[in-house]
């Protein structure tokens, strides 16, 4: 088995970030401070947010909200351009393999970060080192343990010799793990928010993440990506309906992550009145249900595999989330390559009497009770009716007991990993859109839920989807990992999510840039004039 890059817990601060800032929105600071409209191209974009953002260091950070200030701060090496799904350069003029464990860089000429000092070979050795020697508790420097050595033979020349082939480095090196700092960021500490420069569209001029961030053009900014509009302001919300009346009064140009499902259907039906628009874009989000596969009563495969018969996914996503979520079936998302709806091919529709007769037959008494656990200040408001209804489904066919429980993200953050829960929600974005990053991190002997499952014949097709660059090898791979997953049901997915947005009327390019990267980019958007 190759070296693995094992994720801890705080990776799933990747997946929809609720905890939510303190309110914003003082008259100070709406759309209109200039004497404009929410449109006006000569305006920045506001765009108001329920998320928290941590820190914008790409060394201490491994959160959505935090990865999207350095996504669009900062350059890496490679990056997955708008609606693309494979690597190409960002800082780099080119990369490509010397061998199976060297990877080689050549950076463009004539580059600079925001202060203007230029960017060489010797900015990303000092960043993939400062990660890996930093290690902060977010874990994002995980993704670059593979890694044994970094090199700059010259001035333009990036070496990176890994541990073992890893077909998927050139995504790593998208990822915000890989962003490029300037050499006098420190080597073994962070460089404090209010202090970053970065060599992307953007510089930060103002941090107060329960207020507001605001984001300035980087006029020494030497990249592809073009800039249409004059900045932006990232304005915190502390709940979604104050985040709808934000959109609805024009004090936001974009209301995103996140809106209640109520409040998106009624901008839906009334939104056109009051100059809103809800856009939707293709989304990889996933919710699941881990089962604790190390002790009672989910060591039992029979338990888990009745579990999985009984769940209807259907009408969680009709009644409980009225449409805005798609039933997912497998471990990998529609829409990844890979994706096989193998829960749906080994169970068929929810069915009490064959989850019972799964029972008889491995001896199971019933009702089998468990505890299973949510979290209410994450992934959305809807979450707690969507185990409430779980609930529901599991009990009324008399064969379990299920006792509801919950802890606020803080305490569950801490908890989920220790196997001290029987069941317990997650959510998950990808680090990057391969299949590989829905499989590794949580069917591997390691996984980073710590469940207590392992399959040998799981590990080694993980190795296969790691190191073999044979794309056919690859599919296969990520197939009968998923007829495993569907198996031995150790997690059970609910739902994958569209990206949904709500715009002022004039404001363009956010349908685009919402695409499976989960990367918004605010280079596209623009106002127009009204």
């Amino acid at each position: 088995m190759r070296a693995r890059r094992f994720r801890g817990a705080a990776a799933f601060v990747l997946a929809g970030a609720f905890a939510l800032a303190a309110c914003g929105g003082d008259d100070d600071t709406a759309a209109d401070d200039d004497g404009g409209e929410a449109g006006d191209s000569s305006l920045p974009v506001v765009l108001g947010t329920t998320d928290t953002v941590t820190n914008i260091d790409p060394a201490g950070s491994y959160d959505k909200p935090s990865w999207n200030i350095v996504y669009n701060t900062y350059q890496r090496l490679l990056a997955v351009p708008l609606g693309g799904s494979e690597p190409q350069p960002d800082a780099a003029e080119s990369c490509d393999w010397d061998d199976d464990t060297t990877y080689r860089c050549t950076l463009k000429s004539g580059q600079t970060f925001a202060d203007g000092s230029e960017i060489t070979s010797e900015n990303v050795v000092h960043s993939i080192e400062r990660q890996l020697e930093i290690q902060h508790e977010s874990n994002g420097w995980q993704l670059l343990t593979g890694i044994e050595e970094v090199e700059a033979p010259d001035e333009s020349t990036v070496v990176f010799h890994l541990e073992s082939p890893d077909a998927t480095f050139p995504f790593i090196l998208t990822t915000a793990a890989a962003a490029i700092v300037p050499m006098d960021y420190p080597a073994d500490e962070l460089q404090p928010n209010d202090q970053v420069v970065g060599s992307g569209p953007y510089t930060v001029d103002e941090f107060d993440p329960t207020q507001q961030i605001q984001l300035g053009v980087n006029e020494n900014y030497a990249g592809d990506r073009e800039v249409n509009n004059s900045g932006v302001i990232l304005q915190f919300y502390q709940t979604e309906s104050a985040l709808k009346q934000a959109i609805e009064e024009g004090e936001v140009m974009i209301a995103y992550r996140s809106l209640a499902v109520t409040d998106v259907e009624d901008l839906e039906e009334n939104g056109a009145e009051r100059g809103v628009e809800v856009v939707v874009g293709e989304g990889t989000e996933i919710n699941y249900m881990v089962l604790q596969a190390s002790r009672e009563p989910f060591d039992e495969p029979a338990v888990r595999q009745a579990v999985a018969q009984i769940i209807d996914r259907e009408t969680i996503a009709e009644s409980v989330y009225r449409g805005t979520v798609t039933p997912l079936y497998g471990p990998i998302p529609e829409g990844v390559p890979g994706h096989v709806p193998s829960f749906k091919e080994q169970y068929g529709e929810p069915d009490p009497e064959a989850a019972e007769q799964l029972l008889d037959e491995a001896g199971v008494e019933t009702p089998v009770e468990f505890d299973a656990w949510w979290m209410p200040d994450r992934y959305g408001e809807e979450i707690g009716d969507m185990f409430g209804e779980i609930e529901r489904q599991l009990e009324d066919t008399g064969l379990f007991e299920v006792n509801l429980e919950q802890l606020s993200w803080a305490q569950y953050a801490e908890t989920f990993s220790d196997q001290s829960m029987d069941a317990f929600d997650l959510g998950w974005f990808p680090d990057y859109p391969d299949a590989s990053n829905y499989i590794e991190p949580f069917y591997h002997a390691e996984s980073v839920v710590n469940n207590g499952y392992s399959d040998d014949e799981m590990d080694e097709l993980i190795d296969v989807m790691l190191t073999d660059t044979d794309e056919e090898a690859r599919l296969d791979a990520f197939e009968r990992a998923s007829e495993i997953v569907a198996e031995d049901a150790p997690i059970i997915q609910l739902w994958q999510r569209d990206q949904i947005a709500a715009v002022r009327e004039g404001v363009e390019g956010v349908e685009e840039t919402l695409d499976p990267s989960f990367i918004f980019y605010y280079d596209v958007v623009s106002g127009v004039e009204e």
